[in-house]
């Protein structure tokens, strides 16, 4: 088979298979992931059939992806169309998969640096310092991201009902993104029995209210409510932290989210890899690959 023929799909074809797959994939995978994800595939595809209709294959999918996307969402959308049509030839809906292996033509830039960056124990602690003298409301906030590790839209989902009544476990089991109305399962659905050392104890202590609704949020907006963090990162986080490298209390600016990466990095130094993993509830593949072999001080030598 010619390779014309191999990676022929017509865009009213690609656009069936897409809502299908999705449809299929859409009880299986986080709400918000759905709309971020497959959502955004939908309308490039829409964008495709309107600016492109003669695009008949594959090959020409992929050179007008990468002309009018970034390198990084040409590619993700290829893998994307692969996975579907892959779905599709299993489904009995295609003949072939004209995407298989397309992705691997697009070579991408290394990532960022800052893209796995962590505070050090240091400016952790000066940045939990500065939010107690001046913004005392967040310090909480600020505490629990950077002891626990957790992602944001996790400590916005948690409810007292998810901390043991002896204050000795917090179990991660679902998330609040803040784009989303509905509070869903944790990234990649892992969940987790956080053991709370004393420090942890202590601060889940002072927050909780007497007498206590067990399912009202541990952390709540001024007003009530959910706990915005994406608000906060802009109206508090992002000018606090900046205004700090200004003055020289830190070196680099890095986001809120940049507490779970500073938590992990200081974690390997004192846990297993295969514990850290399972606290993080990340795989130890990423593990190893962004953060296990930053996790140590690197000294150099007067030589």
């Amino acid at each position: 088979m010619s390779t014309s023929k191999r990676r022929a799909i017509s865009l009213r074809k690609l656009t069936e298979v897409w809502r299908r797959y999705s449809e299929f994939k859409r009880g299986q995978v986080a709400p918000s992931t759905y709309i971020r994800d497959y959502e955004k595939i939908t309308r490039r595809i829409t964008r495709l059939r309107k600016e492109a209709p003669y695009i008949e294959n594959a090959i020409e999918i992929r050179d007008w992806l990468v002309k009018h996307y970034s390198a990084e969402v040409a590619r993700r959308t290829l893998v994307q169309f692969n996975a579907c049509c892959k779905w599709g030839y299993e489904s009995e809906m295609l003949q072939k998969n004209p995407f298989e292996g397309i992705q691997k033509h697009i070579k991408l830039a290394r990532p960022s640096e800052t893209a796995w960056a962590a505070f050090t124990t240091e400016e952790r602690d000066a940045i939990i310092q500065e939010f107690e003298s001046n913004h005392p409301y967040y310090a909480p906030w600020v505490k629990f991201l950077f002891w626990t590790g957790c992602r944001p839209e996790e400590a916005a989902a948690l409810r007292w009902e998810h901390i043991a009544m002896n204050f000795s476990e917090v179990l991660f089991i679902c998330a609040a993104p803040s784009d989303m109305k509905e509070v869903q399962g944790t990234k990649n659905r892992k969940s987790t029995r956080f053991p709370c050392n004393p420090r942890l104890q202590s601060l889940l202590k002072e927050l909780k209210p007497s007498p206590c609704d067990h399912s009202s949020l541990v952390f709540q907006a001024r007003t009530g409510g959910r706990f915005n963090y994406t608000n906060f990162q802009t109206r508090y986080w992002r000018p606090i932290i900046k205004e700090m490298v200004k003055r020289g209390a830190l070196s680099f600016y890095l986001s809120q989210y940049h507490c779970r990466h500073t938590w992990i990095t200081e974690a390997l130094n004192h846990l297993s890899v295969a514990d850290v993993s399972y606290l993080a509830r990340v795989s130890t593949a990423v593990l190893y690959q962004h953060y296990a072999g930053r996790s140590r001080s690197i000294t150099i030598p007067e030589f």
